[in-house]
């Protein structure tokens, strides 16, 4: 049932791929660009901020390549983590929903992250005061599948990285239902104000989207699989059956 709709979002893609290439402001801002190689270990921990991570002991990953998303900075134990990246991809901080404050926040808690944004943000007024920012990495790439969201951008850079193993954890993909039946929080920090007061119609939409969240996860891990890329979900429980599961000593005994 996906496969017309694939191929049409796989065109748009490329499309707004290629227009966003050619601005001025992207080519000036590739022409500058530096890669870099940050990477300390063959492993990367990705934290995302389902509520799972709540009751999981997070310190095993102290020390270890550990990455942070979104409002992961507000977790109680990131302090202690003092995580090596923190990634930001999602449009509501270019637009305003989110503020580019929180790039500070960052860097109050853990001074020596490194924080990833899209390269195609580094000309944006609001990034003014941050673009030489030596703690910041721009990154290049952005992944055809346009539903998996922050995790595609995680995942993505740990390959270009040239990880060898890349795990992840709080992620359920189950949001959405925590959202509807307000059964439970959606996030270990609670729910996201912007789900408040959706309509039927809202929530309709945001259902379709989950179902493409869904089908092009089991894209991309078809992908890694074919690619001999490891990937390995450390989640409590979740809907991810498409990455390999796995633990690590001592992360499901909670927290003291």
């Amino acid at each position: 049932m996906f496969i017309k709709e694939d191929v049409i979002l796989k065109m748009a893609f490329y499309f707004r791929h290629l227009s966003q290439r050619l601005k001025p402001s992207y080519i000036k801002s590739w022409c500058a660009f530096k890669k870099e190689d940050v990477k300390t270990s063959d492993d990367l921990f990705v934290v995302f901020n389902g509520p799972s991570v709540k009751v999981q002991n997070l310190l095993v990953m102290k020390d270890m390549d550990v990455m942070f998303v979104n409002r992961g900075f507000m977790h109680p134990l990131y302090k202690q983590m003092q995580p090596k990246y923190h990634v930001f991809v999602d449009t509501k901080m270019i637009n305003g929903g989110w503020p580019v404050s929180w790039l500070d926040e960052v860097w109050k808690l853990s001074p020596k992250t490194k924080i990833l944004l899209p390269l195609a943000w580094k000309s944006a007024l609001c990034f003014e005061n941050y673009r030489d920012n030596e703690n910041i990495i721009w990154l290049t790439k952005e992944s055809p599948y346009l539903n998996i969201g922050v995790s595609a951008a995680c995942f993505s850079f740990g390959i270009e990285q040239k990880y060898k193993r890349i795990y992840f954890t709080g992620f359920e993909a189950t949001g959405i239902a925590y959202e509807m039946i307000k059964s439970s929080d959606s996030h270990f920090y609670g729910n996201d104000e912007e789900w408040s007061g959706m309509t039927s119609e809202q929530y309709a939409r945001a259902l379709y989207m989950h179902s493409r969240h869904l089908h092009e996860l089991n894209l991309f891990a078809n992908k890694c699989k074919r690619k001999g890329v490891k990937i390995i979900n450390l989640t409590i429980g979740g809907l991810l059956d498409m990455f390999e599961r796995g633990d690590i000593l001592g992360l499901n005994e909670k927290n003291a």
